[in-house]
């Protein structure tokens, strides 16, 4: 199973899309900030998102955990985890809930890293500027491949970067 992670996107649908489009992911996992530029888009038949700080009024929980092809899942926006400190409170839980995969947003920096059987995955802002994003392979049960990747930029982005 092929999935597209990606977080903190702020108003950046053209991303989101470019992503899908790029990857023809099997799944969609959605760490928060952004949660209205998921509507409309063509998503994947498996997806799942939380609400993050920045996302008001919306219905989506601040906790997903699920089991997706025999990996145990945990994600969450991270504010309330205090992630921007420490990865520590958050890494806790995951260990707590029984996650084999933890992931989470609001940081904007892209950053996996594995602990005691865990992995830890921030996929970064696909916000307009950055459009950073992950992708994770799940095969028998196992978490087999973590790609943390990034869009080419737009034409005319670089320019509008140099100003």
């Amino acid at each position: 199973m092929k999935i597209c992670v990606c977080s903190d996107s702020h108003g950046n649908k053209h991303g989101i899309r470019m992503m899908l489009e790029q990857e023809q992911p099997d799944a969609l996992l959605f760490c928060g900030d952004g949660l209205d530029d998921l509507k409309g888009q063509k998503l994947p038949g498996k997806w799942a998102a939380v609400k993050g700080n920045c996302d008001y009024f919306c219905s989506e929980p601040d906790l997903y955990q699920d089991n997706w092809a025999g990996v145990e899942l945990l994600m969450v926006h991270g504010h309330r985890y205090s992630v921007k400190r420490t990865e520590d409170i958050y890494l806790s839980e995951a260990f707590g809930r029984g996650a084999k995969v933890a992931l989470y947003g609001h940081t904007h920096y892209q950053k996996a890293s594995r602990h005691a059987g865990v992995l830890l995955l921030n996929p970064g802002t696909m916000s307009r500027y950055n459009e950073y994003y992950a992708v994770l392979t799940f095969e028998n049960g196992m978490c087999t491949d973590c790609q943390l990747k990034r869009l080419m930029p737009r034409f005319g982005d670089e320019a509008l970067r140099e100003l």
